[in-house]
């Protein structure tokens, strides 16, 4: 019985990220919903329903591919939110499941207030977050008049992909610091354009925004960071994400969501 109700656990936490994942999802979905057919040789077409009246729908190019698989996500996401929250609430209604009080939270217990009191041994996501985000941090005094992008979260940033890339981490609920300080092992001091909390690994995660890579100068001094950051045990693959933007380049905010989402929630 003890290794079935650990399994239980394993499958509601795992049917929770899944189900905020496809919440996210349908969130950002596009509009309408995709009809899909064949012709006589085999061949795929898809159709576009944007109204009860229209059922046959208006045809979408093949060229507009990326439009027929959003549609297509957001029609198994329903299907699979549908299924997921069924088996989830039949999980939660498992006696000593829906109410379990795992060491991290005990603190709850506790009259609220107390709790401020608290120095807990363990933190929960909640508290975790909470004194992460309370903490004080050093910010880049680089030329503050170039930060003139508001944010969803409240500050200033440089550039219009620095405020979509904070907005994209406010909506995601992931906590972050702008130009947070970093200093390395030889005292060198940087600036990454994000500082993350992996709240799920309970460690920092940095993510550097280049977003003028058709500069020599600007090419050169932000790759020179990137192999600082590798001397100093911060690297892809690790705790390091990176992002580009060329003019032939834009930043696709879309894909950036996506791979974050992966990572980190």
């Amino acid at each position: 019985m003890g290794n079935y109700y650990v399994e239980l656990l394993k499958r509601k936490a795992e049917l929770e990220k899944a189900i905020a994942s496809a919440k996210m999802y349908l969130s950002h979905a596009p509009d309408g919903r995709v009809r899909a057919t064949k012709n006589g040789w085999g061949i795929s077409h898809f159709y576009l329903v944007s109204d009860g009246k229209n059922t046959q729908g208006d045809y979408i190019r093949d060229d507009n591919h990326e439009l027929i698989k959003r549609l297509i996500q957001k029609e198994y996401s329903q299907l699979f939110l549908k299924q997921a929250s069924q088996e989830l609430k039949h999980i939660n209604s498992i006696p000593g499941i829906s109410n379990k009080m795992e060491p991290e939270s005990i603190y709850k217990r506790l009259n609220e207030n107390k709790i401020p009191m608290i120095d807990p041994y363990l933190n929960d996501d909640e508290m975790l977050i909470k004194n992460w985000t309370a903490q004080e941090y050093n910010i880049s005094d680089y030329k503050p008049e170039k930060k003139i992008y508001p944010t969803k979260n409240g500050e200033m940033v440089r550039s219009k992909s620095e405020a979509m890339l904070a907005d994209m981490y406010y909506e995601l609920g992931i906590p972050y610091r702008y130009e947070c300080e970093l200093v390395l092992r030889d005292g060198h001091v940087k600036y990454p354009d994000f500082t993350l909390l992996d709240v799920k690994r309970r460690k920092i995660v940095y993510h550097e925004h280049m977003g003028l890579m058709d500069d020599e100068g600007y090419r050169n001094r932000n790759l020179n960071k990137i192999n600082d950051y590798r001397k100093n045990g911060i690297f892809f693959g690790k705790n390091l994400i990176v992002t580009f933007e060329a003019d032939a380049c834009p930043l696709n905010v879309y894909d950036v969501r996506k791979s974050v989402s992966e990572l980190l929630l």
